[in-house]
């Protein structure tokens, strides 16, 4: 168990680390990179401290979830998704090689790498749940149930 001074360390600890990470995932939502992930894991990291935080990583998750959902549910969606991340990745790449960019170095590059790859993976994720959930006769976002055009 820790004592006192160590539980308060932590605390502080993890409330600037969260709030640092939430920062930054509520600049994302402007800038290309993805805001809402980036937002779910500062409120995860809040919530090792803080009961009110558990609430609120719970709500970004399932808005994170849900805009990836939308992603996956249309073709030409999934296709831009997709396009979107590599062109992160190829971006970040660039801005580390060509040293004559504007804000030209590794770090821009490796967030705009982070970036892309964070996309891709959720995009993968997505429409990987997509495809379990149809096999197992579930709804699908955009989609009605496999059931219910049978009941028309």
């Amino acid at each position: 168990m820790l004592n006192r001074g160590a539980r308060l360390v932590r605390r502080i600890v993890v409330t600037t680390v969260g709030v640092a990470v939430l920062g930054v995932g509520v600049a994302l939502l402007a800038l290309p990179g993805p805001g809402f992930l980036i937002i779910a894991l500062g409120f995860f990291i809040l919530s090792l401290e803080y009961a009110w935080a558990r609430r609120r990583f719970e709500q970004a998750r399932q808005k994170a979830a849900d805009l990836a959902d939308q992603a996956a549910a249309a073709v030409w969606s999934s296709v831009f998704t997709i396009a979107f991340g590599l062109g992160m990745v190829g971006a970040g790449i660039t801005w580390i090689a060509v040293k004559t960019l504007p804000f030209s170095s590794p770090w821009t590059g490796g967030s705009l790498i982070f970036g892309g790859l964070v996309i891709l993976a959720t995009m993968l994720v997505s429409l990987w749940q997509a495809r379990q959930a149809r096999n197992a006769g579930r709804p699908t976002p955009g989609r009605p149930p496999a059931d219910a055009a049978a009941r028309r």
